[in-house]
């Protein structure tokens, strides 16, 4: 009986158990969406890399000191004819990469599709790995190269064509003799661009004259591999290692796999909001329903159907709701996955192709979801259904109205006030490391949203009725009738405002983050950065040491300097550390050094940035021990105490001259900057400086104000992406706001007829609907500002390490949430709008 009574409910209740199902189906298609992408990529990659290595045996390599992302010295290029007279060696393949940007034959760079420029060593066909020619041949000799058949044929490329190919010492020219694609058939590199040349002129074009990267040994058929692998160890001088081509494939998926693990819960947190806001949408829908079934349920009860069995209904409800919701969610986790890569490729991301792949753990995790939330959030609905005695449930007209008991109040008072106090601990207070920060803010977070939600039902009538007197004065009936229903039913109001309150929050505080950061840098740029000019790499893969060098040689520059980055152990712990040039950063950077200084920086000194300074206890005149990841050990002497990292982004600073001892290979600077002579004027300055910009296309040349317009445009393209996210809980939030009206329509049939009885036309039924919808959403909108920017304001107190060190309120993103709750309400009240005009009059009239 139970079965076919939630049958037969549902059956009547179509349209708006679409709607709510429509949520669950948005949330559950961001949660699958993001698990199909991310596996998707991870095994697309951990394929490209696998190929890439196929039939490597053995790899020798600098010994990596500590940590999986790391790179050893480069191995001696001698090495390659030593492996080849080892008895049972069958191939070797010496390895050797770089940066390497095509120049085509008009003169532009080529641009890759997301990944990075890359220049390697090649020897052809007899080669070890999975890359192999496509047209031509392969390289021989100082002039000629091969490239990646994807980027020729997108750059209309072809065998027998000049081009221009920039390494570290500018560009110089090539043919192309041939092509190269993957030994699988497919010909892209999963958006990089890849230049092939011969070893020989590899080491010359990448700057590693007799030294290669790493070398790759294939054994021979029938030799015994661990004789070989003995020989190997035997030959290798020390400060070198060898690991087997399982280990590079390991370490190459384990690094893959970190980066996608990331990027996966980005995701998921964005997919958790608006799973957040689907269970508001979700209880408000049932508390609704069961306020329009009290005589329906209070006839059950009548008839001997116990509470048991009445939440048991409730419960099979939301059981095929979110049956249904779920699996049309997974299927729309697919179409998600390929939106989101079109939506990050609109921002430069740069995403590969990839199969779309879904693992068991994909279908568990979105059943889980799915049901877990839908049931969840109709617990306290079922619950009370269960409760409707069958004599007071006759009046439902009474029963409908929730009042605000001070139990609530107190409850929303307890939960705002603590939530709050939860996130000012984990923002503020830092406790334990990040996950434990993201784990205080999202709970204080979330504890806030509830109680204002609570606390809203207490002043939402007042608030409609405020809302809604220019509205009722501008629309004479209409709006009046909105601005009554609006404040009818406080808790109704409150609840359905609350879903949209959420995702104006969070829109509110990143716009507060993004603001504080944009006004934080450009104050930045005024009191700490000194340089005149900048020179970077839009790529962000650095550009080669021989762009610092010439720009120091111009008379018209006084101070130059690079900056490149690395890590290095102090303590057993893993530390990000910078290198600059010298004295000369001092005229680029001002760090705020409030002890000791530059001196003897190049006489293995060390820059320590205030808190970590505090931490280990070190003053000017210190020593650290340091271990670099090429095992290199040093004890530094600290020279200087910094209390400004924004710039570099790192809490240590050495000089290059001390870098490079620890970090060889690691040779391209992330940026750089120029002081212009005093005398010389802009222009001409900017003029040498452009002749040496010139050789490396990929350089980029700015002044102090196009630099600043660039990084804002970056930080712009960074809000723009998480706006989009986040749209994903607004439109649920829209859909709620829908959901309610129309089950507000049905509740409110006889009203309407009523209405329309004595004089009430179609067009002032629809406005009314309309401008009820308006309030409400003018209404959630206010509600996530006040929570909202108070958010944002503390997350930026707890962001001074990345340079956020002012806070400035996003008048045009507060401007324009008002506008769009407007329309928001406007496009909710569509269909419920119509819906209402529609009734029949005497039909609406006789309902009960």
């Amino acid at each position: 009986m139970i079965a076919r009574l939630t049958f037969r409910s549902l059956l009547s209740r179509k349209a708006r158990i679409v709607l709510t199902a429509l949520s669950v189906i948005v949330g559950v298609a961001f949660v699958s969406g993001a698990f199909i992408l991310t596996d998707s990529f991870k095994k697309a990659f951990d394929g490209l890399f696998t190929e890439l290595n196929q039939g490597v045996d053995y790899r020798v390599r600098g010994t990596v000191a500590f940590g999986d992302e790391g790179q050893g010295d480069p191995v001696p290029a001698s090495l390659v004819q030593t492996f080849r007279d080892i008895p049972g060696v069958g191939a070797v393949e010496p390895n050797l990469q770089g940066s390497a940007v095509i120049i085509d034959q008009a003169g532009k760079p080529v641009k890759a599709r997301g990944g990075p420029q890359l220049g390697v060593s090649w020897s052809g066909e007899s080669s070890i790995g999975g890359t192999v020619l496509r047209t031509g041949r392969a390289p021989n000799g100082p002039g000629e190269v091969v490239v990646d058949a994807e980027t020729a044929d997108r750059s209309n490329l072809a065998v027998g064509d000049r081009i221009q190919v920039v390494g570290s010492s500018g560009a110089l020219p090539y043919q192309i003799v041939g092509t190269v694609g993957l030994r699988s058939g497919d010909n892209s590199f999963f958006g990089a661009t890849l230049v092939a040349f011969d070893p020989a002129t590899a080491q010359q074009v990448l700057d590693s004259p007799g030294l290669f990267d790493s070398i790759d040994i294939a054994v021979a058929d029938g030799a015994d591999p661990g004789q070989v692998e003995q020989a190997v160890q035997q030959a290798i001088p020390d400060g070198t290692e060898v690991i087997t081509g399982q280990q590079v494939a390991k370490e190459t998926s384990d690094q893959i796999g970190q980066i996608v693990s990331i990027f996966r819960w980005v995701l998921l947190g964005f997919a958790m909001v608006a799973l957040f806001v689907s269970a508001f949408l979700i209880n408000n829908t049932f508390q609704i329903i069961i306020s329009q079934r009290l005589r329906e349920l209070a006839l059950l009860r009548a008839v001997g159907a116990s509470g048991h069995q009445v939440r048991s209904m409730i419960l099979l409800e939301s059981f095929i709701v979110a049956a249904v919701a779920t699996v049309l969610g997974f299927f729309g986790g697919i179409g998600v996955s390929k939106l989101l890569v079109v939506v990050f490729n609109a921002v430069g991301a740069g995403f590969p192709e990839a199969s779309t792949v879904i693992q068991p753990r994909t279908i568990l995790f979105t059943v889980l979801v799915g049901f877990g939330v839908t049931l969840m959030a109709t617990i306290i609905p079922a619950l009370r259904a269960s409760r409707i005695p069958p004599v007071a449930a006759m009046r439902p007209e009474l029963a409908a109205v929730g009042r605000t008991s001070n139990r609530r109040r107190y409850l929303g008072g307890a939960l705002t006030v603590g939530g709050l106090a939860v996130y000012i601990e984990g923002i503020i207070g830092k406790p334990g490391g990040t996950l434990a920060i993201i784990i205080f803010a999202a709970v204080g977070a979330i504890a806030m949203f509830l109680g204002v939600t609570i606390l809203a039902s207490s002043f939402a009538g007042p608030v409609a009725r405020v809302l809604g007197k220019p509205v009722a004065k501008l629309f004479k009936v209409p709006g009046q009738l909105a601005a009554q229903n609006a404040s009818r039913s406080p808790r109704r109001t409150s609840s359905t405002a609350s879903a949209l309150m959420i995702g104006v929050a969070l829109v509110a505080s990143v716009g507060v983050i993004g603001s504080s950061l944009k006004q934080s840098f450009s104050q930045q740029l005024e009191q700490s950065i000194k340089a005149d000019f900048f020179i970077t790499d839009p790529s962000f893969q650095g550009f080669p040491p021989t762009v610092v060098t010439e720009l120091a040689a111009l008379p018209e520059l006084s101070a130059t300097s690079g900056f490149r980055a690395s890590t290095f152990q102090v303590d057993g712990g893993s530390r990000s550390v910078g290198a600059v040039d010298g004295a000369e950063f001092g005229e680029i950077v001002d760090m705020d050094i409030t002890s000791g200084g530059y001196d003897g920086l190049a006489d293995n000194g060390l820059l320590v940035y205030k808190d970590p300074a505090k931490d280990f206890d070190l003053q000017v005149g210190d020593t650290v021990d340091v271990l670099w990841q090429n095992g290199t050990q040093q004890t530094l002497t600290v020279r200087g105490i910094f209390a400004d990292a924004s710039t570099t982004n790192t809490n240590w600073i050495v000089d290059a001259s001390v870098f490079a001892a620890g970090n060889p290979t690691v040779k391209n600077d992330f940026f750089a900057g120029a002081r212009i002579t005093d005398g010389v004027s802009p222009q001409a300055a900017r003029a040498a400086v452009q002749t040496v910009v010139d050789k490396f296309p990929q350089v980029e040349l700015q002044d102090r104000a196009e630099f600043r317009k660039s990084q804002e445009d970056q930080l712009n393209q960074l809000l723009f992406l998480i706006y989009g996210l986040l749209a994903f809980a607004v439109v649920i939030a829209v859909l709620g706001i829908m959901n309610t009206l129309a089950l507000s329509v049905f509740e409110r049939t006889r009203e309407f007829g009523l209405l329309r009885a004595v004089g009430t036309s179609k067009r002032q039924l629809r406005r009314a609907v309309r401008w009820e919808a308006v309030i409400v959403s003018v209404f959630g909108a206010i509600l996530g500002l006040v929570v909202g920017l108070p958010l944002g304001i503390i997350a930026t107190k707890g962001m001074k390490g990345i340079g956020i060190n002012s806070v400035a309120l996003p008048v045009g993103t507060i401007i324009a949430i008002l506008v769009l709750a407007v329309l928001a309400g406007m496009i909710a009240a569509m269909w419920p709008a119509r819906r209402a005009a529609k009734l029949d009059v005497l039909e609406a009239i006789a309902t009960t």
